[in-house]
């Protein structure tokens, strides 16, 4: 992750004379822009059924492999119709991946 990407500590004052320091600047102007909080990720993929919890919100996707079906569970549990793609997740949603053949799964924070 880069300097320009990473939150200010609260040990950085946010002005100095009455002006923004370069790093929230930079945080804030990131965070208008929408840049990602970091890099993708690389899911280590487990038995069959297989449920992953995403730690903050981004998007799973599920590429190749054998998926027989793929299900999101947020308050409720809903079977998406959907056997690969990009599957948008808020924090700690559940997204469950059935499978006879490995698929590559990747996470992109938002």
């Amino acid at each position: 992750m880069s300097a320009n990407r990473s939150v200010p500590t609260y040990e950085q004052p946010i002005s100095k004379r009455e002006m923004t320091q370069s790093v929230w600047y930079r945080y804030f102007q990131d965070l208008d822009n929408g840049v990602p909080h970091g890099g993708e990720v690389t899911v280590t993929v487990g038995a069959s059924p297989f449920t992953y919890t995403a730690p903050l919100a981004g998007n799973l996707l599920v590429k190749g492999g054998t998926v027989s079906a793929v299900q999101l569970t947020r308050t409720a549990t809903v079977l998406t119709g959907l056997t690969a793609g990009f599957f948008p997740l808020a924090a700690a949603d559940q997204l469950t991946i059935t499978y006879t053949g490995l698929p590559t799964v990747v996470f992109y924070p938002a």
